[in-house]
């Protein structure tokens, strides 16, 4: 699934975030709103309501933001992150959500 042009990996899942975090594999960057370079082979976690850009790098936002996107080495990793930050940290991941 698309979002911005990168791979989202999980969006619009109910949450304390008005539902517009997602997760995606991390862009090496992105030009214009565009990925440019591929992916990294790490996820991180976009919160538009917490005033990220998907449109930008992770070296383009500032720090706390940066926190909060991660990268987690994962996917695993980053879809506990992504349940951590909208409220299900409860809804572990299992290798059956990552199928």
């Amino acid at each position: 699934m698309m979002h911005n042009s990168c791979m989202a990996i999980c969006h619009r899942v109910a949450g304390r975030d008005n539902d517009t975090a997602f997760l995606r594999a991390q862009p090496v960057r992105m030009i214009d709103g565009h990925v440019d370079g591929g992916y990294t082979g790490q996820y991180e976690v976009i919160c538009p309501a917490c005033g990220d850009d998907p449109d930008l790098s992770y070296d383009q936002v500032p720090p706390d933001l940066q926190r909060l996107r991660g990268p987690s080495e994962s996917l695993m990793g980053g879809l506990a992150a992504f349940h951590g930050h909208i409220g299900l940290a409860d809804a572990a991941p299992t290798d059956e959500a990552v199928k």
